[in-house]
């Protein structure tokens, strides 16, 4: 049920150094777009007495996206940014996936794509997506930046590995190669307890070889299924040297399927819940693959990008 939200200060400091300083007492939060934060005020779970937003400092509304240099955007960037843009659907195909499938659609003209990360909520499916593009999360502070993968990001049940002093200035995503593609899936289920998770969500990334017959790279997630994301390395490891096939792509499924710990005492439910990560892990590999191979990746095209 909806509250009323408690008075609190904003303030919009111009520069990092102001906007930690303020965010450093207590009861203070840094904020970009706000769209988790004003649900958990509401619901009475989070309560500030002052809100730092990071809208109005310089130099973190940097994007680019370039099919050989990556892509990177900063904290400032929305996710409409992002969805709009011409070489994000089509190089990083799991991430604008994730993307067009928020709901409601208004986060995406709200929301930031490092604020949906920052706060590392179990169930959102932008971390899923970077999981599988292997991104870079920039973190820094007053003087200097460090860069952290992803896969350490997430440190505890919406905890990061930020440090205090510390905000996520931009994330970087490496370019895919010439012969790979990806792709993003997600079930909703029905909820038999609260705390339960409401969804599974799937990712995968997928490199051929020159022939496009055999997999030399990928990269299989399950999110939704615990605190952070799940690399299924188990997976990824049998998908290396293998044929591109769909029986190539039904075997790593189980593995997902049985490497998953389970989150309900109810075994029916287990059974169901597993069923569904091998549904899922299959069909994100076979499209990454799909589109791995009708991928056209001439040098000439890298001009266009903007």
């Amino acid at each position: 049920m909806a509250r009323v939200i408690q008075p609190f200060e904003f303030v919009e400091p111009s520069t990092i150094d102001e906007a930690l300083g303020l965010a450093s007492s207590e009861g203070s939060r840094l904020f970009a777009g706000g769209c988790e934060l004003v649900l958990s005020m509401r619901r009475g779970l989070a309560r500030y007495n002052r809100l730092v937003s990071i809208m109005g400092i310089t130099g973190l509304d940097g994007f680019r996206a370039h099919p050989k240099h990556g892509l990177e955007f900063g904290a400032q960037v929305k996710i409409r940014q992002l969805a709009n843009h011409i070489w994000v659907g089509k190089r990083w195909a799991a991430l604008h996936e994730a993307m067009e499938q928020l709901h409601p659609p208004h986060i995406m003209n709200m929301g930031t794509v490092v604020g949906n990360l920052c706060s590392a909520v179990p169930y959102y499916d932008l971390p899923t997506s970077l999981y599988a593009h292997r991104a870079v999360i920039r973190i820094g502070d007053a003087s200097k930046v460090r860069d952290l993968p992803i896969d350490d990001f997430y440190v505890g049940s919406r905890l990061t590995a930020l440090k205090p002093g510390e905000m996520v200035t931009s994330v970087f995503v490496p370019p895919p190669v010439a012969d790979a593609g990806s792709a993003f899936k997600k079930i909703y289920k029905a909820r038999r307890r609260s705390e339960d998770l409401h969804k599974i969500n799937a990712a995968a990334y997928v490199a051929l070889d020159a022939a496009k017959e055999a997999i030399v790279d990928a990269t299989l997630v399950v999110g939704s299924v615990g605190f952070k994301p799940v690399r299924i390395v188990e997976a990824e490891a049998a998908l290396i040297g293998k044929p591109a096939s769909h029986a190539t792509y039904e075997a790593a499924a189980g593995i997902a399927a049985g490497t998953v710990a389970p989150l309900t005492d109810a075994a029916w439910v287990e059974e169901i819940r597993s069923e569904w990560i091998r549904i899922l892990a299959r069909d994100v590999l076979e499209q990454a693959a799909s589109r791995a191979r009708s991928r056209h990746d001439p040098a000439g095209d890298a001009h266009l990008a903007y």
